[in-house]
């Protein structure tokens, strides 16, 4: 499962399910030979929306519970397991997966303390995945925890997780840190029937920071977790502060009023870099930038035709338009830092080959530097976010590039929000009310892609927005699933990834990039692809 985002928005969106990589860094003593100093002031656009972790999945919510809680495992820069709360990633060879791959066993860090002083143990994950199987219907993102049939306690240091069914993302899922829930304390929580509807207002989790105060709308402050279990942080305070607009967070920058912005938008990477004093960094990130089809559109029905569509698009030449922090080209939904990355398929701009399909279809040249088959004219709608001034300008550009083999297109957009509504709430994307659509999705760091492109998962059942059933790649996302082993499942991926090129019912464009602000003296800083860049607040240093 994946969240829609639009092309180069301002506020990104926090990543589902799915982590990966398997190796492991970070000692308890890495980080105490530096004293401990100095308070790091980020400015922010827009708050949280709660204190609690189950209820939002926006970035910035992300972004405090990995200063204030723990996971199993963080993600790092490279998309590898660091393991925290658990101490090893389970798998066939250390006996953390079973043999049919319904029972998982973690093996929990001894001497971990929660922030009040009460000590970590296997009741708090039990009590924690309860607590999140039975709200399913409120949390943010459900899937994979109805997989589960029951979670036990085996002594303080070891649990075990039983599924009703092998489910591949489950160990990126369940308590990684994109699969978006830490885990919760047990002795402050198990007194109310609903933990959705528990007071958050004095989180206590086993991070490197407490969260000391939160001014609505203003300001959220974050002290050093003295007894933390890596060793005290090398920062005394993280302070947040909310600026009303992006511009007035680029002023507060420039004024010295703040040491960085970690979130900032990609578009203003180059008025950024005009900033004295910081470092301003792109780096890659997991959102990409597409074009689904709408598959009950009769024309785009047409494999043909979809080809042409996207052997006319100069992808190089578009992410190299993209603005500010910029974009990497691509052409599937796996991103090149995924283990499930297949190789040297980066399709060419072929616009002769273009026409030559799209005669073999069956359209004509006809006057005006048209196509036509019979009466009918090759032309549909071109939707996007009309609240995207980026998203616009590129799908200006598409509209140019198929104008260029005789595709007309008349542009038609909607605001945002009702472009990726939910189904149930008439979006024009979910509920099938559009005919070419650009926007982009933030993928998790697993390469589970089976919600969009199932055959059973086209709406309201899932998020297939392009209408589309393909056997040969619903086979290969079934086998996917059924298996923890990488090998096997990049194989399976590598269908996937040829079968969506190949078949161009969704055409990926690019990768967008982010832009981070950090003090020109801050060490220890490593932006992360996959979800947030507070994976190593532990590390941090002024």
């Amino acid at each position: 499962m994946k969240l829609p985002r639009l092309a180069l928005l301002a506020a990104a969106l926090a990543a589902a399910a799915g982590c990966s990589s398997s190796a492991p860094s970070g000692s308890p003593s890495s980080t105490t030979a530096t004293a401990p100093g100095h308070i790091l002031r980020l400015v922010t656009v827009g708050d949280i929306d709660g204190l609690n972790p189950l209820l939002r999945s926006q970035a910035l919510g992300t972004d405090i519970d990995l200063l204030v809680y723990g996971y199993f495992f963080e993600l790092d820069d490279k998309m590898r397991y660091v393991p925290d709360l658990a101490t090893e990633v389970p798998s066939r060879e250390n006996g953390g997966v079973s043999a049919d791959g319904l029972t998982l066993t973690y093996h929990l860090r001894s001497g971990v303390k929660w922030q009040d002083g009460t000590p970590f143990t296997a009741r708090d994950v039990v009590f924690t995945a309860n607590a999140i199987v039975r709200s399913k219907s409120a949390i943010s993102s459900p899937s994979g925890w109805d997989d589960i049939a029951r979670v036990e306690a085996i002594g303080d240091d070891e649990v075990r997780f039983h599924l009703k069914k092998l489910y591949a993302p489950a160990i990126s899922t369940f308590f990684c840190e994109s699969g978006l829930y830490p885990v919760l304390p047990a002795h402050v929580l198990e007194k109310y029937s609903d933990i959705t509807r528990a007071p958050f207002d004095h989180p206590i989790g086993t991070g490197p920071f407490r969260l000391v105060r939160w001014k609505r709308g203003e300001s959220i402050e974050l002290q050093a977790n003295a007894a933390y279990w890596r060793g005290r942080p090398k920062l005394d305070d993280i302070e947040y502060f909310e600026a009303p607009s992006t511009d007035a967070a680029v002023s507060i920058l420039d004024d010295g009023n703040a040491d960085g912005w970690l979130r900032a938008p990609a578009g203003l990477y180059e008025k950024l870099k005009g900033l004295r004093g910081f470092n301003v960094e792109s780096s890659p990130t997991l959102s990409y930038t597409h074009l689904d089809l709408n598959q009950e559109n009769r024309t785009l029905d047409d494999p043909r035709v979809r080809k042409a569509i996207s052997l006319a698009i100069d992808r190089d030449a578009l992410a190299a338009k993209v603005p500010g922090a910029g974009a990497d080209a691509a052409y599937a939904d796996i991103s090149p830092l995924s283990w499930a990355y297949e190789k040297g398929k980066q399709p060419k701009p072929d616009p002769a080959r273009a026409r030559a399909l799209l005669r073999a279809a069956g359209w004509l040249a006809a006057p005006g530097n048209t196509l036509r088959k019979g009466r009918q004219t090759l032309a549909f709608t071109l939707s996007t976010a009309s609240d995207s001034s980026t998203a616009q300008a590129i799908e200006t550009l598409l509209q140019q590039e198929l104008r260029g083999v005789g595709i007309e297109t008349t542009i038609k957009d909607y605001p945002s929000d009702q472009l990726l509504a939910p189904y149930g709430a008439g979006g024009v994307v979910f509920a099938g009310k559009y005919d070419a659509a650009l926007f982009s999705w933030t993928a998790g760091a697993d390469p589970d892609d089976s919600a969009e492109y199932m055959c059973d998962q086209i709406p309201p059942k899932g998020q297939n927005d392009l209408y589309w059933c393909d056997d040969k790649l619903d086979a290969a996302e079934r086998g996917a699933l059924s298996t923890y082993d990488r090998t096997v499942r990049k194989r399976y991926y590598a269908v996937t990834q040829n079968e969506l090129a190949s078949q161009a019912a969704t055409i990926v464009l690019y990768f967008e990039r982010q832009a981070s602000v950090t003090p020109a003296d801050m060490r220890g800083f490593a932006p992360a692809p996959s979800t947030s860049n507070n994976w190593n607040s532990w590390e941090w240093s002024i």
